[in-house]
């Protein structure tokens, strides 16, 4: 009785499982039918679903990119510019991790089409950096045009969580210089830093949990640019956004000039692959005007016949025009810039002034009394002397630069720099600390101790 009483359970769990999966069938085949192919197997781009990789980078980014935008807003100007840019490459990249989850990886060709909008927003971003030297939020902006590299892990491959911290850290460098500045007198920085480097912290969280080895792509989908245009199109109007910024080396016939060379380019193309026809125009040289056979047209110069004469080889263009050199106290910050073989000198007279030197060539500035800080910034064989400091010395993009200390000096940063000489005094010789990043021949000389303090002498160390 047992063995039936089973038997008759074990057909009645087959009778549901049966009757299920036929219910299953039944609701596929009227969602397929043949003379209505599925969305999926025409275009699986088009209809661009969110990916569970796609909503974890909008709820990790999002709020983080937001609260930096209201941060540089509390700071304004430049620092406020700077911002909309960042938040349009996070939107750019949101957009592109959108379609990876549900596109196949698209060929290296495409791929820069697809990178363009990320592209031009960092792009857009180092340009307002380089256009704005001088400005005293230039820390700021080099610190967000340093780190905005991170967003670029979409394009390394295998390892971009390192890639997202090696350019967190280069932010690190300029923020660092943020803090030393502004934290006692303005506290929005404080939080204007720390909102910055949270991109970059979590950006690496989510990389490191969803693209280990690099950007995931969907083997079972579309193709990328159909789907880059269908969610051009389905997105709303973008918002409006302040223009990039013109460097001081744009001129307004640049447009002119590149469809011009679009259409010489197009007609030298077009030359070229008429293959062997290319040279029926060319004309046969006789022997006797031929300058390696005959040293006297090398002589003169010039070859006889009857050839048209070639056109005139087009001007080069103009050399760009020299700023004027200029050295001014402006507030508490000495400006020295765009001076060439001079011999400068600066009396400091309090020690909350600060020195910044700028595209200056085989210069030599000459600093007494005790001043805050000295930077160095896109110079040539020039020199630097100075009393004592009371935070650092910088050198950044220089070459062949020296620096002396008479006294002390607490730090030197030496960045993006080649060839970097450093005189240390005796009591600077145990307490400075040297940090470099990006530099090459970075010598020290500094007075050595003997037994017999008339041997003492100077000893260089690289």
């Amino acid at each position: 009785m047992t063995n039936t009483n089973d038997l008759q359970s074990l057909l009645k769990r087959i009778e549901k499982a049966t009757a299920r999966l036929e219910d299953l069938a039944a609701k596929r085949s009227e969602t397929t039918k043949p003379d209505e192919p599925s969305k999926a197997s025409t275009d699986a781009s088009v209809d661009v679903e969110d990916s569970k990789a796609a909503l974890e980078y909008e709820r990790a980014i999002k709020p983080l990119v937001e609260h930096f935008v209201s941060c540089s807003a509390k700071i304004g100007g430049l620092v406020s510019d700077q911002a909309q840019f960042v938040q349009q490459l996070y939107t750019a990249q949101h957009d592109f991790v959108r379609l990876a989850g549900t596109c196949k990886q698209p060929s290296p060709s495409q791929l820069p089409t697809l990178l363009g909008a990320q592209q031009s927003a960092i792009q857009s971003a180092c340009a307002l950096k380089d256009a704005n030297r001088p400005s005293e939020y230039f820390d700021n902006l080099s610190a967000v045009a340093e780190g905005v590299a991170a967003f670029g892990w979409v394009a390394v491959a295998p390892t971009p969580v390192p890639f997202v911290n090696d350019m967190k850290e280069s932010a690190e460098f300029y923020t660092n210089r943020v803090l030393r500045k502004w934290r006692e007198s303005d506290p929005n920085q404080v939080e204007w830093v720390k909102a910055l480097l949270s991109i970059f912290r979590e950006l690496a969280v989510y990389v490191k949990q969803f693209h280990t080895t690099g950007l995931v792509w969907n083997p079972k989908g579309g193709d990328a640019e159909a789907a880059a245009k269908a969610l051009g199109n389905a997105d709303s109007a973008p918002v409006s956004t302040p223009p990039a910024p013109q460097l001081p080396s744009a001129t307004q016939d640049e447009p002119k000039a590149s469809s011009a060379g679009g259409s010489t380019r197009g007609a030298l193309f077009a030359d070229l692959n008429r293959g062997g026809g290319v040279t029926t125009g060319l004309r046969k040289v006789d022997t006797t005007q031929m300058t390696h056979k005959n040293p006297s047209l090398r002589a003169a110069g010039t070859v006889s016949g009857d050839s048209t004469t070639a056109p005139a080889a087009p001007a080069a263009p103009a050399a760009p025009k020299a700023k004027a050199p200029r050295m001014e106290l402006q507030k508490d910050k000495w400006v020295v810039e765009n001076y060439d073989s001079e011999n400068l000198s600066i009396e400091a007279t309090a020690t909350w002034q600060t020195v910044y030197m700028y595209n200056c060539t085989n210069t030599t500035l000459i600093i007494s009394g005790k001043l805050n800080s000295v930077a160095i910034d896109n110079c040539q064989k020039c020199g630097i002397v100075f009393d004592s400091l009371v935070s650092q010395c910088e050198i950044v993009n220089s070459k062949r630069v020296q620096v002396q200390a008479r006294e002390t000096v607490p730090s030197i940063l030496v960045d993006r720099t080649d060839g970097a000489h450093l005189f240390l005094s005796e009591a600077a010789r145990d307490a400075t600390q040297i940090t470099t990043a990006k530099a090459s021949e970075v010598n020290v000389s500094f007075p050595f101790e003997t037994a017999n303090p008339e041997d003492d002498d100077t000893v260089e160390q690289p």
